[in-house]
């Protein structure tokens, strides 16, 4: 036993003077003029090395270098630089002249996407000409290997710059690890940060990089994300997406997203996304979903039925509402940089607190226009179908709507959009409304054009204007009788208003209700912005009269001015009964001393005719 392990100690000291004097004979610097050759070969892009490398055995073998860059050609500021870099490399390898680097480990590095950063092309650099590419001098010739397993970048910093703003990926770490079979594992995390809101994400994916001159293939098995930050729910946005991709080359360069499946909040998308990597790139999108709340993801819901104000408290640090008069807000140019063709569909989508099935949406992108040529769904006992088109060729675009709704009920739906429900009832609308914007601010303020619908089944809160006429008369003469009181509220039948909108004023020129009780016919004016009303009416009571039939009968007859105007939400009216009764009164004195004269005229001549 003794001898051994005399012969294994023997043994191990042989092994590892021997491994020693093998590092000690391989100067690492030897590799940097191979490996920035190797760099330049692949890519283009030039590394630098500033400082000696040096070895470190414990507790892996590798290579320690200084600072490093990496530089795109004839770039300003590198691409990548960091501290130092640390390359991990086998030890039986370097017998046979081959560089196997397990992993290469960059530490707090900066990653730099801009303008500067990027490979420029002199316009007046010579053209090298047709023909097999020169060969390197023989002075530059290896007989190493490179093979590296495994890239690590951690702790590290990306700065993306384009030509409106700039993002800060802070935190990064990057892991790729590549297979014999040019199968790559991915991983990156980090957190993005701009205009006061943050993207905290983490990623895996499985890349096929063996067909790589004809495609990229693999799967992101992961991708968990957390959005959060000013003008966003209080709680943020968070879920997961997963999805196969591919990009292929050729004639048209694609990329595909497949089996696509995007979790966020309580929301949930499927489907496909396709790209042609055209001068002008081709988007295709079909997605799926069985429920989508809109009001989870962006902070809305609907307002409190005592309150006017818009509803955003679940959101943090709102951004301010931009004036009216600044209509540069509705800027869509960045559509004209690509084509696209969408098409969704919702099984539920709750939205101001309503929810909405059957949703179907279908779009086209093509510049300068983005068409909705399908937007419809049902909603509150009804459906509803909204085209649209967006004229964004110039700043702010403009929109072309033509809403439809069939015999939908209208409390739940003035409950959504913040407006006093003082009217109630089934409603189907047509209009052709068009204007600047795309927001609440611009329909209420900037759209125009016809509209007309009809509520059925429709009461008037607030208001009875029968019993307000009845009780007037009844005060003027002791001949009517004061009716029951039947509730603070006006019900007909059928109650139709035809107008047209301009920039806020809907001008109404005819407005019909109709029951069994009263008749009525009107027409004026509404400001939605400014929330008020001035309408006159002619009102016709033909039952609910008590008292003198013969006056009952007059007052059947009748068709009463009637003038509403004032705030929605406490509406005043202008009625002079007495007025309208002595001039009643009077026409009928009139009426009734014509009739006696002339009765008195017929027989006075009959008189004389007889006497003859």
């Amino acid at each position: 036993m003794k001898r051994f392990l005399t012969t294994l100690i023997i043994l191990l000291v042989v092994i590892v003077a021997g491994l020693t004097t093998l590092v000690m004979l391989v100067n690492p610097n030897d590799f940097r003029h191979y490996i920035v050759e190797q760099v330049d070969k692949k890519s283009g892009y030039q590394l630098e090395f500033n400082g000696d490398m040096r070895w470190h055995v414990w507790p892996t073998l590798s290579i320690i270098t200084g600072p490093i860059s990496l530089t795109a050609p004839n770039a300003t500021t590198p691409v990548l630089s960091a501290e130092n870099m640390r390359l991990d490399v086998e030890l039986w390898p370097l017998i046979s002249h081959k560089l196997s680097v397990e992993q290469i480990v960059i530490d707090g590095a900066v990653i730099r996407k801009t303008p500067e950063s990027e490979p420029k092309i002199h316009t007046n650099a010579p053209v090298a000409p047709g023909g097999t590419a020169p060969s390197s001098s023989p002075t530059e010739k290896t007989n190493w290997l490179l093979d590296i397993e495994k890239i690590n970048i951690s702790n590290s910093l990306v700065i993306w710059q384009t030509a409106k703003d700039e993002f800060n990926l802070r935190n990064i770490n990057l892991s790729l690890k590549k297979s014999d079979k040019k199968q790559i594992a991915a991983k990156f995390s980090g957190n993005l940060n701009k205009n006061q809101q943050e993207l905290i994400f983490d990623t895996r994916a499985d890349i096929d990089l063996s067909n790589i001159n004809q495609k990229i293939s693999g799967k992101l098995t992961q991708f968990d994300y957390k959005l959060s930050g000013v003008d966003l729910p209080e709680n943020g946005i968070e879920g997961q997406i997963t999805s196969d991709f591919l990009y292929s080359k050729g004639k048209i360069e694609n990329a595909s997203l497949s089996n696509l499946l995007i979790k966020a909040n309580e929301s949930s998308l499927t489907g496909n996304i396709s790209i042609q990597l055209t001068d002008i790139p081709k988007v295709a999108i079909e997605l799926v979903s069985d429920k989508l709340d809109l009001d989870n993801l962006l902070g809305t819901a609907a307002a409190d039925s005592n309150s006017t104000a818009e509803t955003n408290n679940n959101r943090i640090g709102v951004k301010p509402v931009i004036s009216g008069s600044n209509t540069q807000q509705y800027d869509l140019s960045g559509l004209q940089s690509f084509t696209a063709d969408i098409n969704l569909a919702i099984n539920h989508l709750v939205y101001r607190g309503m929810t909405v099935t059957d949703v179907v949406f279908e779009a086209q992108n093509q510049a300068p226009r983005f068409s909705v040529a399908k937007l419809q769904g049902k909603a509150f006992g009804g459906d509803f179908s909204l085209p649209v088109t967006l004229n964004y060729r110039s700043t702010p675009a403009y929109v072309s709507a033509k809403p439809k709704f069939n015999h939908i009920d209208l409390t739940p739906l003035l409950k959504a959009f913040n407006m006093p429900q003082k009217i109630s009832g089934i409603i189907s609308l047509n209009a052709t409304l068009s204007g600047i914007g795309y927001d609440d601010y611009a329909v209420k303020n900037q759209w125009q054009g016809p509209v007309s619908f009809e509520l059925r089944s429709a009461k008037l809160q607030g208001l009875n204007i029968p019993q307000l006429i009845q009780q007037s008369v009844s005060r003027v003469t002791n001949k009517i009788n004061a009716p029951v009181n039947t509730g603070n509220y006006t019900e007909v039948d059928l109650f139709k208003v035809a107008g047209i909108l301009n920039k806020g004023n809907l001008n109404i020129s005819s407005m019909q209700a109709t029951s069994a009780l009263v008749n009525i016919n009107g027409q004026g004016n509404m400001n939605i912005p400014n929330e008020t009303i001035d309408v006159n009416l002619g009102v016709n009571i033909a039952n609910g009269w008590g008292g003198d039939s013969r006056l009952v009968k007059q007052l059947q007859e009748m068709t009463i001015p009637l003038r509403i105007y004032g705030s929605w939400y406490s509406l005043q009216y202008q009625l002079d009964v007495e007025k309208l009764l002595r001039n009643e009164l009077r026409t009928q004195a009139k009426e009734a001393i014509g009739n006696f004269l002339k009765k008195e005229e017929n027989k006075g001549l009959n008189d004389l005719l007889n006497a003859l």
